[in-house]
Order: C-alpha cells, then sequence, then structure tokens
C-alpha cells in the first residue's frame, strides 16, 4: 500500500460521501498490481461511481465505512 501523503482518490470520495452518494458495495484486492487495493461503489439515483486506491489512508477510511455499514 501507498504511504499516509495526499490521496486524490479519498478525497474525491470523501466529496462524494458528502454529496449524498451512497455506499453499494465495498471490495478489497490483495492482489491488485502495486500492492493491496480497496475498491468502493457508490450510487445515487441512477448514477454509479466507483473509487479505488492502494493508499493507507484510503484502506483506514475503507475499514471505518465497513464498521459504518455493518
Amino acid at each position: 500500500m501507498a504511504g499516509w501523503g495526499d490521496d486524490p482518490e479519498l478525497e474525491r470520495l470523501r466529496g462524494l460521501l458528502a454529496d449524498g452518494w451512497g455506499v453499494t458495495e465495498i471490495t478489497e484486492d490483495p492482489n491488485a498490481a502495486g500492492g493491496p487495493s480497496d475498491t468502493v461503489k457508490l450510487a445515487k439515483g441512477d448514477e454509479t461511481a466507483e473509487c479505488t486506491s492502494d493508499h493507507l489512508a484510503f484502506h483506514r477510511f475503507v475499514e471505518g465505512l465497513k464498521e459504518d455499514q455493518g
């Protein structure tokens, strides 16, 4: 996983969530090229979006989302 620095994909995910997008699926890929990565799929109305990152800060944020999702 990448380090703790800025992660544009994490900022994008936070922005989507703040705009009312809902999480529909969270997946982890431990064998992704470049190291383990997480993917969060979102939906708002008929629109869908996907955020993927191998960044450590993104992973920690996604772990919190998983806990919130139950």
